[in-house]
């Protein structure tokens, strides 16, 4: 049997393997730990207020933001030869989705392992244990009386809207700071750089007043963003250099063809 297991392994991509562990993760398919809480901990007593940024809003930015972003500093580097711009720019941005996905994979994996309550723990799971405990007693095990939110109030650890925010925001910069190296002055590059840190930045602090985070996980979500970004623009990317070849998809080998695209935009 694990001989099998390890040939079919063996006939997977980096790409299946991705979505199978995120798959795996997202479905509970593995066992989840549960931390406790201590009686009337007045970090977990917040009362829930909603989110300012909501996960729709953060994944169809996230998502989408880089793909545009990217395509239209291409066009303007490729300037006629559009065609190959587009290929460049649709190339890096698989290779951000690829790590967008290892980024969301971690930071669900986290969440199901810890099992951490958040700060509105006690508002939104209202468990019955903390109905007859005193003091600072802890409670190792616990019931939510609220069935919609028994799934989610022990997820705060660690900050998924933190983690990709910088993620993409950081992606963004970098890449404008790569791609648009003839106009380092550029008011309009500038601009955009600033609001997207400004924005990353935003989402990470907006956890912590709404209550939906303690800081500890909205330094741990930027923490996890920060290695897999690298790996991304650095390997992934090949640190946005426009004169190298296609990228075979396949974990063990890349291959390379030479381009001749320019390595600056006039933006």
């Amino acid at each position: 049997m694990l001989n099998k297991l390890k040939f079919y392994w063996s006939k997977t991509n980096r790409w299946h393997r991705v979505v199978f562990l995120f798959l795996v993760v997202v479905l509970k398919l593995v066992p989840g730990g549960k931390l406790g809480f201590q009686c009337n901990d007045p970090a977990l007593s917040h009362p829930f207020t909603g989110d300012t940024i909501s996960w729709k809003w953060l994944l169809g930015v996230t998502i989408l933001l880089p793909l545009a972003v990217m395509l239209f500093v291409e066009r303007q580097c490729a300037n006629e030869k559009a065609e190959p711009g587009k290929r460049v720019a649709l190339r890096w941005y698989k290779e951000y989705i690829y790590g967008f996905l290892m980024n969301l994979t971690l930071v669900q994996t986290l969440k199901l392992v810890v099992g951490s309550p958040r700060p509105h723990f006690f508002d939104t799971c209202q468990p019955k244990e903390a109905l007859t405990c005193v003091g600072t007693e802890y409670v190792s095990s616990y019931t939510c009386t609220r069935a919609y939110w028994i799934s989610q109030s022990d997820k705060s650890f660690p900050s998924g809207h933190t983690s990709l925010a910088l993620h993409a925001g950081l992606f963004i910069v970098y890449y404008l700071h790569r791609r648009a190296t003839s106009v380092p002055r550029s008011n309009a590059v500038l601009v955009a750089q600033l609001v997207c840190i400004l924005t990353a930045l935003f989402c990470s602090v907006s956890r912590i007043w709404d209550h939906r985070h303690h800081w500890w996980d909205v330094l741990a979500g930027a923490i996890i963003a920060a290695p897999i970004l690298f790996y991304t623009i650095k390997s992934l990317c090949s640190d946005f250099k426009c004169s190298s070849a296609n990228i075979n998809n396949t974990e063990a080998t890349k291959q390379s063809e030479l381009r001749t695209l320019p390595n600056n935009c006039d933006l």
